[in-house]
């Protein structure tokens, strides 16, 4: 018998290499199955405050120690020190107004950028 097949039978997964690359930034928001529809939103975003997406984690929740680039949840919480604060993927992949808000943010941001 096959090992890979019994053990697959008995419930048991196969070992693999843990992901150990480190991902110095967070990006906070709502879980929902938004995240592959606005994947080219999130490039772009992220890649006009100059970060790339493989250096971010995406958590529901924030975590200690890692700075927030992008708050995207519904229900936002104080202190707010991320980057950027948005509208939730669902409201920037259909109103154009969250869209002009958070571009407002993006230009803003990267004024502060040229003149610290």
């Amino acid at each position: 018998m096959n090992k890979s097949a019994y053990l697959a039978a008995m419930g048991i997964t196969s070992w693999r290499l843990r992901d150990t690359k480190v991902r110095p930034y967070q990006v906070v928001w709502d879980a929902d199955d938004m995240l592959s529809a606005a994947e080219s939103l999130i490039d772009t975003v992220l890649g006009l405050i100059g970060v790339s997406k493989d250096d971010c984690e995406f958590n529901t929740e924030p975590h200690k120690g890692k700075p927030i680039v992008w708050d995207m949840r519904n229900q936002r919480v104080r202190p707010r020190v991320a980057w950027l604060v948005s509208d939730p993927l669902a409201d920037l992949l259909t109103r154009s107004e969250a869209k002009r808000a958070l571009w407002a943010q993006i230009c803003q941001w990267r004024e502060q950028q040229l003149t610290a």
